[in-house]
């Protein structure tokens, strides 16, 4: 009998192989012109796992491993916070709780969609019949935002307010808290939040009164979650049960804490905000909570309050090996293709965050699993990262800039990291509050995001290798700055200089950089960690190649055995946190080994995966 979960890593590389196929590339990476279509592409994600968590069992107490209580600080306080804890030790290794998603969107869908918005500026439809009122040092206009009609004669449908700053840019103040509600309207009529989502700069001066438009509170939400609210609330008309028994206990868990602790929401998107609007001013009309209007209009009432709210501070993203350097190269067998954001249930919801992580989390497909990365003591609460583990060792003010959501650290930056011992972990949880945004004169000073991000790294990436080269080394040599630079910066540079240095084939000096990527890896990372199982199987690949390259006996000696090492500690992680032995191991990494990452001359691919396998299989 199959193991579900090799059964599910075979529905995640069949699933890229049929959206390789509709995509029309081939093997050799030729893009052809036909792309999905919307409803197909979402037919293809049907993935299937037996052993889900039970939410019910979990809230009910009947889960054999973990529990949700109330959290209790050191000094007895509760703060009317609940979270996960363990109900006996628990080794590390062990699966704590599997979820599948309530609603979900991928990637390849939200492109789709980006691909055939072909509308242009003056393709908007903006109502000019505006009426002028000065406000502040702008001039406040009430206007259409652009979005196609929805065809309904509702004078409200799609309106807001907005005025024009003093850099002649439209902000929108949206017509149910206007007061609260502050946006920016791009050219295209879509709203981009100012003091919201992504805002680096906070601070905890009451004494200042400046009622400015960047101290204003905002919850901006992207597109993607404004496709999953109403997807959920397609699922809310098919099955209501799904608000009273699943949906309504996720948080903000009730109207009061959505109304006086959370900003209002609102999308990103215009035409999907309408849309959201239209769908939720419709509720009430279906009678689907009864008995008694005045239950049923409550409930829709607290389903329009709370659900937008639910699903931006509920929502995780969903990648599938992603942790592998072949990850983005979906002709070679990469899977970024099955990459999305899911909102998941109550099950997963009760998950703290913390610095010092107990528990790791890891998709196949859209199946969520979170493993014990350490020994966990009985009645120790569970909690994992919210933010990308690099971040974690970074000072607790380069964290919250980086927090895309109106969380907040309640934590003292207790020396370098600004995480004591695991005995605060509760000091260190990031508590579901707003935090409140203020117009900081130092902002331009510091450093709110790394240098080294995902466009920086394409930029690099793009250059001539030698020239890619000097600047990486360039970057290295420049002296690191512990409040205002980010540690995680040199960390990607030793990697995209290893990867260079290997595919000019100069393997041995790519070496020491894979080497120093592990050991900030090792240093900072939670014990168990995928970043670090692929940094292990990076170095003992490396050293295996470089060994096949010295004519020095006893150097190639020391080589093979340091790729032996890493090979054994790649795959004893492995195991700890994917289980399955040797044979799930080559199953999740065989398009790793044939990823190209190094000059491998005059060597047959399939000599070169023989050696491989034969390392790690006696590893």
């Amino acid at each position: 009998m199959s193991d579900p979960i090799d059964d599910l890593l075979d529905q995640a590389a069949s699933c890229a192989k049929k959206l390789l196929r509709r995509g029309d590339i081939d093997e050799n990476g030729d893009d052809g012109n036909t792309a999905p279509e919307h409803g197909e592409v979402s037919s293809i994600f049907n993935f299937t796992y037996p052993n889900i968590t039970s939410a019910d069992d979990l809230l009910s107490g009947k889960h054999h491993l973990v529990v949700v209580r109330e959290c209790v600080d050191k000094n007895g306080d509760s703060g009317n916070q609940c979270g996960m804890y363990a109900k006996c030790d628990i080794k590390a290794g062990t699966k704590l709780v599997i979820s599948k998603p309530i609603v979900v969107c991928w990637d390849v869908e939200d492109e789709d969609d980006d691909d055939g918005d072909d509308e242009s500026e003056d393709d908007v439809d903006v109502d000019e019949n505006i009426e002028l009122e000065a406000i502040n040092n702008g001039v406040k206009i009430r206007a259409q935002v652009g979005s196609e009609s929805s065809g309904e004669d509702d004078d409200s449908a799609g309106s807001c307010d907005y005025y024009i700053d003093e850099n002649g840019e439209k902000v929108a103040v949206l017509e149910s808290n206007p007061e609260q509600k502050m946006s920016k309207v791009d050219k295209n009529g879509s709203y981009e939040n100012i003091a919201g989502e992504g805002n680096e700069s906070y601070c905890d001066d009451d004494d200042d009164d400046d009622t400015s438009i960047q101290e204003e509170v905002t919850a901006g939400g992207t597109k993607r979650n404004g496709i999953l609210i109403l997807r959920a609330i397609e699922k809310i008309k098919q099955n209501p049960s799904l608000w009273t028994n699943t949906l309504s206990k996720l948080h903000p868990r009730d109207a009061d804490m959505a109304l006086l602790n959370l900003p209002p929401w609102f999308c990103g998107d215009a035409s999907i905000g309408m849309e959201i609007d239209k769908q939720l001013s419709k509720l009430a009309s279906l009678n689907l909570f009864s008995p008694g209007v005045d239950t049923n209009k409550k409930v829709c009432e607290d389903i329009a309050l709370r659900l937008p709210l639910i699903v931006r501070y509920n929502v995780l993203s969903v990648e599938t090996c992603s942790e592998q350097f072949v990850y983005p190269d979906v002709s070679k067998g990469g899977l970024a293709d099955l990459a999305g954001t899911g909102l998941y249930g109550p099950e997963v919801s009760y998950f703290n965050h913390s610095c010092v992580p107990n528990v790791s989390r890891y998709c196949i497909g859209d199946v969520i699993f979170f493993v014990a990365n350490r020994d966990v003591a009985n009645g120790e609460e569970l909690c994992f990262s919210y933010i990308e583990h690099e971040y974690l060792c970074e000072n607790v003010e380069k964290r919250n800039a980086l927090l895309d959501m109106d969380f907040q650290l309640n934590e003292k930056d207790d020396g370098k990291n600004g995480c004591g011992s695991i005995d605060d972990e509760r000091s260190k949880k990031r508590q579901k509050v707003a935090k409140m945004p203020c117009a900081s004169k130092e902002k331009d000073n510091h450093q709110s995001y790394p240098l080294i991000d995902a466009e920086m790294q394409t930029e690099l990436m793009a250059t001539l290798p030698m020239e890619r080269l000097d600047l990486i080394n360039e970057l290295l040599d420049q002296r690191l700055e512990p409040v205002q630079d980010f540690q995680c910066d040199k960390y990607q540079l030793h990697i995209l200089k290893a990867i260079t240095l290997d595919g000019l084939g100069r393997t041995s000096s790519a070496l020491p950089e894979w080497e120093a990527a592990l050991d900030f890896t090792v240093k900072n990372f939670p014990t168990l960690d995928e970043t670090t199982i692929a940094l292990h199987v990076q170095v003992a690949l490396c050293a295996l190649e470089a060994s096949r390259k010295e004519g020095d006996e006893i150097i190639d000696r020391v080589l093979k055995k340091k790729a032996e090492f890493h090979a054994g500690e790649a795959m004893k992680m492995h195991n700890l946190l994917f289980g399955g032995g040797i044979e799930r191991f080559l199953k999740r990494y065989e398009k790793e080994f044939l990823c190209p990452l190094r000059l491998i001359p005059n060597d047959p691919a399939t000599t070169c995966m023989n050696d491989v396998q034969e390392l790690f299989s006696n590893s």
